[in-house]
């Protein structure tokens, strides 16, 4: 590089910067890489302008005449130090000459100082960027600025882009989000689209960031392969401009795609795949298994079928669980009470884990059994009717080996709750055991026998769901001072990073611990007891920061039941806890921030319109919840007569007698499975 500098008189000579790792080395900058393959003597920044795309200060010897000449030094407390410099000497440079030979070595490191994720290095980045528009004004060259210009856009939406969506906090990722979309609004719709400077995802990025759509940006960088994603656009405009990058991303794979189109019409290859499945799910089956309970099923079915040739076995016991067995405080537990307490000779066990903290709450009603005991499985084995609130997977366990089984029982979901806020996975296809599903009114009725769902009406029983029976019909005439914040889950936020981020946490971490809750809570006197999905647990110290009436429920093996009865208002956002408030006319406030993206979410939207069909008060900022709660308390938390209208069409009956017309339900179910049973014998 010296040689070259004294020879040709230059003022700065760039060689070939190479990246590597422990893995791999590759060169990362696209001048490096494309036109860095000869020695070039002599050239300027107006003759070479991709020169612009290389502003590390790492590759190269530059001249120090030039330098004090035209006073350059590099500007302090910014990450855009480099940018600065290097872009204003290659206007001061009058000889640039290019060695093609790497001339250094960058370490790649993920600890790296320059590799971490700050808004403030956006901000730097962007923040030169900008200023350096007016110094290619005075130069006449704005025409290599616009490369710079998209150049810096391509490094911004890059790499670093995608650890801001997978490690900043949600109102961080807000922030770079405005940041880079400062440069993007000095892009033209044809500049966006460059090929030359863009892949198509970061085209993708580059469109969606000019539109503010950043619902169906985050959307789409957590899973690009779904099209929940379209569903969050908002903008026409926006929509018109993906549609290129989105369809060449389509033809880039029509070769692969028409090759195994191919391959699946092979005889040899259906074959082969469907062995390869079949495998899979045996594979499947057998990780989940777990071998001591299906032993003793075994056992117990050798034993019952011995007992039966000797004298006929009698079929006639009811066995039940909860959540695979692990709890006792839903419809499960409360039919069950129903059943102990007003038809003690009915054979119904109930099946528990003898670990749950909820089995001294059920143990004092007699006839409870241990999950995976002997007396389960031959219980099991000598069952006629089947009650769970889940899939029957803990309760009936080796059925997913021995599907036959089913046939010899009457399997009735209980359910968790009222059906409808959003599209459930329970269909018959998934479930074909279903014999009976307890449903609460007609609109889950229309819905379940919908080809999606694919239910016969005569599988429904609309009794209502247990746990409403031990509610009130009305509150009581002064309030208790409680509200319960319950929010339910979002299915496609997986792992701890993709939660931390998110707008879900974001929200709620954010309104719990607001300064103006803890005011309006002083100012009223209430107290707030804010119950978080299991998989927010991991956060509860922050969430904890918030005010001294704001009480965080640790312990999720609580029942929640009491706190239901208690509580005069309840916040939530899609969770079907509210229909236990609506069944009390008590008043519900919807947070529903991300109402678009939730009714999105695959496999369907919801079955409810919740703005009209639903007796809440929906809102979508904090400052709306804020107001609403404020509006909510100062009326002694009572709800309206339209609301109170529109909670009569959510139950078919508010009358507590959902466990007795439940029981019968299943004793008539029962009577006629055995009918036509002995009908079938005689023929």
């Amino acid at each position: 590089m010296v040689e070259v500098a004294e020879r040709c008189n230059s003022d700065m000579v760039c060689g070939i910067q190479q990246s590597f790792s422990q893995w791999r080395r590759w060169v990362g900058v696209p001048v490096h890489q494309r036109e860095f393959n000869r020695l070039i003597e002599r050239t300027t920044l107006e003759e070479m302008p991709s020169l612009i795309q290389d502003i590390s200060a790492c590759n190269r010897l530059i001249r120090r005449e030039t330098i004090e000449k035209h006073a350059m030094r590099f500007p302090e407390g910014t990450a855009g130090e480099d940018l600065d410099f290097m872009a204003r000497m290659y206007l001061n440079c009058d000889v640039i000459s290019i060695v093609p030979e790497v001339v250094y070595n960058y370490r790649g490191r993920t600890d790296s100082r320059t590799s971490r994720i700050s808004t403030q290095f956006f901000e730097d980045r962007v923040a030169v960027t900008e200023g350096l528009e007016s110094s290619f004004g005075q130069k006449d060259a704005l025409h290599i600025y616009k490369r710079l210009l998209r150049s810096e856009v391509r490094k911004l939406v890059g790499n670093r882009f995608k650890r801001v969506i997978n490690q900043a906090s949600y109102d961080e990722q807000l922030a770079v989000f405005d940041i880079v979309g400062r440069l993007i609004g000095k892009l033209s719709p044809a500049d966006m689209r460059s090929a030359d400077d863009f892949s198509l995802h970061e085209q993708i990025r580059i469109i969606m960031l000019s539109g503010r759509e950043y619902e169906a940006l985050v959307a789409y960088e957590t899973a690009p392969h779904s099209p929940r994603y379209l569903h969050l656009l908002k903008s026409e405009v926006v929509k018109a401009q993906l549609f290129e990058p989105m369809m060449q991303l389509q033809y880039e794979g029509v070769g692969q795609y028409e090759k195994l189109a191919q391959l699946q019409r092979s005889r040899v290859f259906r074959r082969l795949s469907g062995l390869a499945l079949s495998g899979l799910r045996v594979v499947r089956v057998l990780r989940h298994t777990q071998w001591r309970p299906m032993f003793l099923f075994l056992v117990a079915r050798v034993l019952s079928g011995l007992r039966g040739w000797v004298t006929p076995t009698q079929k006639s016991n009811w066995l039940m669980d909860e959540r695979v067995g692990s709890s006792a405080e839903d419809n499960g537990y409360f039919f069950f009470k129903y059943v102990r307490e007003n038809q003690p000779s009915v054979p119904l066990y109930y099946v528990i884990d003898k670990r749950s903290p909820h089995r001294d709450r059920v143990s004092g009603l007699g006839q409870v059994v241990d999950r995976y005991s002997f007396r389960h499985a031959w219980l099991l084995c000598t069952a006629r009717v089947l009650l769970s609130t889940d899939s029957f997977r803990g309760l009936a366990y080796p059925f997913e080996l021995f599907p036959r089984f089913y046939e010899d029982t009457l399997n009735v979901f209980l359910q968790h709750g009222v059906a409808g806020n959003k599209t459930m996975n329970y269909t018959r296809a998934n479930y074909p055991y279903f014999s009976k599903i307890v449903i609460s009114n007609r609109i889950e009725q229309a819905f379940l026998t919908e080809p999606h769902y694919g239910f016969r009406p005569d599988q429904l029983m609309l009794t209502g769901i247990a746990r409403l029976d031990n509610l009130p019909t009305e509150p009581p005439a002064e309030p208790r001072r409680k509200i319960l914040v319950a929010p339910t889950w979002r299915r496609w936020l997986r792992g701890q990073d993709a939660i931390r981020t998110s707008r879900y946490y974001h929200a709620w971490n954010s309104l719990v611990t607001s300064p103006e809750l803890a005011a309006l809570l002083e100012e009223f006197g209430f107290e707030l007891y804010f119950r978080p999905h299991f998989n927010m647990m991991h956060f509860i110290d922050e969430f904890e920061s918030g005010a001294g009436r704001v009480h965080i429920l640790r312990n999720l093996d609580e029942p929640l039941h009491q706190m239901i009865v208690e509580a005069d208002v309840l916040v939530t956002d899609y969770s079907s806890v509210m229909y236990d408030f609506f069944y009390q006319h008590k008043p519900v406030i919807g947070y529903m921030f991300d109402r678009v993206e939730w009714e999105a979410q695959p496999p369907g939207p919801p079955h409810l319109d919740y703005a009209h069909e639903l007796a809440l008060d929906i809102t979508e900022t904090q400052d709306e919840v804020l107001s609403k709660l404020r509006e909510t308390l100062a009326n002694q938390c009572f709800i309206t007569d339209e609301q109170k209208r529109r909670v009569a069409q959510l139950f078919e009956y508010r009358d507590g007698g959902n466990c007795e017309r439940t029981f019968r339900a299943v004793v008539a179910a029962q009577e006629e499975a055995e009918g036509a049973r002995e009908q079938l014998c005689s023929n």
